[in-house]
């Protein structure tokens, strides 16, 4: 079933139960609250009238004219003789048998409750119901002879013009709600209509189609959120597409580098030739292994499955560590390393911020210039922890300071060479999960400075 068909059904039993609900209460209300008041409203008007014919001694022809007008004027009235016979004014009643308690007025009872206690139909209807025994009654004389008068409103008279008015008023009320109903819920469903094919634009890889919805409320809200997705899903393509194409050509140049010395191998060479070669296939199944081990850390990172191990560390000993590790390749390049590092500690995964640690000091020595200098600082301020990598090597343009992290960037083509592009990627990445930052400023041929702080509070 559609949703307009579901939604008009959906009102339509709404409207009914709402019906249901309210002859309910009203006809509790009537049954305990009205019936009783029009019994005794009713008989207080029967005993007034026969009070009156009684005290003015008025004859019976003379009464019957008085109770024609009362007739004519919106009563059911009977006047009944003690043998039964019925004098009608007004509409003639439908049901005309007496029962036991009407005929005891005639034996010395003096009132008849009979719209209070009739029952002969379901509840409220029991008002409408054209029957002597639904009325009220009282004794009177006249002209010395016993008389019962019964009294009722005339059922025929209860839909006056006033009532009319009421009764088209609340038709045309619903007649326009059911139409009012009908305009919104097709507009809300066009508009979720709308949505659905959008939706099925985005899953055939459509990210350019144009939702058309223009509102306020909610589906405004709605189509609002859709629109955000629809672009961060065509970022993602576009960054899935670049990514795919990339990882692509980083690991074919490796590849065929392998492949292409390795046939030489197989070649009658001398001993230095050989040497060479192997060297070349190690360093291209180096750059391999670490391109894969970089690609491994950083779709850990991004999917969250990544899993976090943290410890208070000293990021002054890691520091210590990394530049340990390369020592030799500082000292191949003759390079002044400067450090500074006081002992300062940060609750974190330690194996994170030690490839972190590795890519930019790694990057530090790589880019440097030969004879060139390199300082470490790690110190406490303010309820910050500060590290600082300074190179003097060949520096950045100002146009590339944006785009250095973003993945398999690179700034030129002699960092193609030995660069995967995904080594500061994965800085910003291992720093943001520790809720640090990193700035970097730089100038050509004059270096690099990179600094990073941690909130202590935070971390």
């Amino acid at each position: 079933m559609k949703l307009l068909q579901r939604f008009i059904l959906s009102t339509l039993i709404i409207i009914s139960i709402s019906i249901f609900i309210g002859l309910i209460c009203s006809n509790i209300l009537y049954v305990t609250l009205v019936k009783e008041k029009m019994n005794n409203r009713y008989l207080d008007i029967a005993e007034q009238l026969a009070t009156q014919m009684e005290d003015h001694e008025i004859s019976l022809q003379a009464s019957s004219d008085f109770l024609k007008i009362m007739g004519h004027s919106g009563y059911q009235i009977a006047l009944v003789k003690e043998n039964g016979e019925q004098i009608i004014f007004g509409e003639q009643f439908h049901g005309n048998e007496l029962n036991d308690q009407m005929r005891s007025l005639f034996e010395g009872e003096n009132t008849y409750h009979g719209v209070k206690s009739f029952k002969n139909s379901y509840l409220m209807m029991s008002h409408f119901t054209n029957d002597i025994e639904n009325t009220v009654g009282t004794r009177l004389e006249l002209e010395g002879e016993e008389y019962a008068l019964f009294l009722r409103s005339n059922n025929t008279s209860f839909f006056t013009e006033f009532h009319l008015i009421i009764i088209g008023f609340i038709f045309a009320v619903f007649v326009s709600s059911i139409i009012g109903i009908l305009l919104v819920s097709r507009k809300l469903t066009q508009s979720l209509s709308e949505l659905t094919s959008a939706t099925q634009e985005i899953a055939n890889h459509n990210y350019e189609y144009t939702l058309m919805i223009r509102r306020k409320d909610e589906i405004g809200q709605l189509a609002d959120s859709f629109r955000m997705m629809q672009q961060k899903l065509a970022n993602t393509d576009k960054a899935r597409k670049k990514f795919v194409n990339n990882v692509s050509h980083d690991f074919q140049s490796p590849l065929l580098n392998i492949q292409g010395y390795s046939e030489l191998l197989d070649r009658e060479l001398s001993s230095s030739e050989s040497k060479k070669y192997n060297n070349i296939i190690q360093t291209e199944a180096k750059r391999l292994s670490n391109l894969t081990k970089q690609l491994l850390i950083l779709t850990s990172i991004d999917q969250g499955k990544y899993l976090i191990n943290k410890k208070l560390v000293r990021i002054d000993e890691q520091l210590h560590q990394v530049v340990r590790s390369m020592l030799w390749r500082i000292e191949e390049k003759g390079l002044e390393f400067k450090i500074d590092l006081q002992p300062v500690t940060v609750y974190a995964d330690r194996s994170l911020l030690m490839n972190a640690w590795e890519n930019l000091i790694g990057n530090a020595i790589k880019y440097n210039k030969e004879y060139g200098e390199i300082s470490v600082q790690c110190y406490e301020e303010k309820s910050r922890i500060i590290v600082k990598i300074k190179d003097t090597g060949i520096g950045l343009e100002e146009q590339a300071l944006e785009k250095i992290f973003e993945r398999f960037y690179r700034v030129d083509q002699a960092r193609n060479k030995e660069g995967t592009g995904l080594g500061l990627s994965i800085v910003r990445e291992v720093l943001s999960y520790h809720n640090a930052s990193i700035e970097v400023e730089s100038n050509i041929n004059e270096g690099t400075t990179f600094t990073i702080v941690f909130d202590v509070k935070e971390v």
